[in-house]
């Protein structure tokens, strides 16, 4: 399955391929391809979403796509994509991206507001503060125009997604909230300061330094580790991607596949280390996991689940959060059914039921990608729009402040 937010990742890392005013791209072909190919492909792509409402705006986006010139054309195309209702389902636009028009501005949301964690050292004075506007809207009205991006399942995905969107100073100028290659930015509802883009190669970076970082921040890039807490006789797993050297040989490549660590001798030495120690509590992380293959996580989660019918006195806690996306919220599922772990944390991106087995294509003149699925899974009779934690814990700037998770003081106190 898709992993979440592919279609933004690297915002900073790509070249201007098109032009953001006039066209020199064949839409009407390009759009043409996308009304015939997209619905023949998807498993149900108007599950949600009229044809003819579908067909009339692809009309309208061909006959002003001239005006608009190519990064409003595809944004336009990507809004009406997401209006379908099928998170795995998109353009990629990463290719209009211009890594000239990325501003320096790093936030972090958490539950009292959008924080700035990174810039550059002349704007050093940012880090810390809360972003309360953008130019004169507010920060919300901001928030709801960058949503019309992606499709928003829940609350959950807005968290996620719109951090990675904001610094695109071409999708503010696009929405109207900044214009001259400059933004006006309001902090703590009084402080203002005049954002510009910056050279990525020469900028200074700088960055809000916590007193210290939790183990599932400071892990957050790999793909899953573990720790044993002795004193506290908890067992800890972070699972921040379902993939592996074996998944990547399986559906990718053989020789990337050797790169990475194998998640079956992780799964092994997981057992080992549950049956030489003592252990009270195991929590199974997966609050930043977008997906991969779920398959490898419900076979650990059936063994793990016959293991804990021997052993009933073990606790079992599984974090979750607006990360969970995709093929982690197959895995979620899997605790929820097989054993009787309580769930903690936030609302998922992903819902239990879902699109998914995404695969691709590209248009003929833009050469843009589109993805699409091609299975719905169905988990549960409940058409819910997230996974709702039994036990809703969020983190605040204080505790990101102080090096507190939150949610693993809250377990480490049961």
């Amino acid at each position: 399955m898709k992993k979440l937010f592919l279609l933004f990742l690297g915002l900073a890392s790509v070249p201007a391929a098109f032009s953001q005013g006039a066209s020199g791209i064949d839409w009407a072909a390009d759009l043409d391809y996308l009304a015939r190919e997209l619905p023949a492909k998807h498993c149900n792509l108007f599950a949600k979403y009229d044809r003819a409402r579908f067909e009339s705006a692809i009309d309208a986006i061909k006959a002003s796509a001239g005006d608009d010139g190519d990064f409003a054309t595809a944004l336009k195309t990507q809004q009406l994509i997401a209006r379908l209702g099928d998170s795995h389902t998109m353009l990629y636009f990463n290719q209009l991206i211009n890594r000239q028009d990325i501003l320096p501005l790093g936030l972090l949301w958490v539950s009292d507001g959008l924080y700035v964690i990174r810039t550059t050292a002349e704007n050093k004075e940012l880090l810390g503060h809360r972003l309360t506007a953008v130019g004169e809207a507010p920060v919300r009205t901001v928030i709801d125009s960058l949503s019309t991006l992606f499709t928003v399942d829940n609350e959950a995905m807005v968290k996620s997604m719109i951090p990675q969107l904001f610094p695109s100073l071409q999708l503010l100028e696009y929405f109207g909230f900044a214009r001259n290659r400059q933004v006006e930015l309001t902090l703590d509802g009084s402080i203002t300061r005049t954002l510009k883009p910056s050279e990525p190669q020469q900028a200074a970076p700088a960055a809000f330094q916590p007193d210290s970082l939790p183990f599932a921040l400071a892990a957050r890039n790999v793909l899953f580790t573990d720790r044993y807490f002795p004193e506290e006789k908890i067992y800890y797993i972070l699972y921040n991607s379902c993939w592996g050297r074996e998944s990547e040989a399986e559906f990718n490549s053989r020789e990337k596949a050797a790169s990475l660590p194998s998640f079956t001798e992780f799964c092994e030495k997981a057992f080992g280390i549950l049956q030489d120690n003592p252990v009270g509590k195991i929590i199974f992380d997966m609050r930043n996991n977008g997906g991969g293959n779920s398959a490898q996580g419900t076979a650990f989660i059936e063994r793990l689940a016959g293991m804990l019918k021997q052993h009933p006195g073990i606790k079992t806690y599984v974090i979750i959060g607006r990360k969970t996306f995709s093929s982690a919220i197959l895995n979620t599922m899997d605790f929820k059914k097989l054993t009787d772990a309580v769930i903690v944390g936030e609302e998922t991106a992903g819902k239990p039921n879902h699109f998914g087995e995404v695969r691709s294509f590209q248009l003929p003149a833009s050469k843009l990608t589109v993805a699409y699925s091609t299975k719905y899974f169905r988990r549960t009779d409940d058409e819910a729009g997230t996974i709702t934690p039994d036990v809703r814990i969020e983190m605040s700037f204080a505790d990101f402040t102080k090096g507190i998770d939150p949610v693993y003081e809250w377990i480490k106190a049961q």
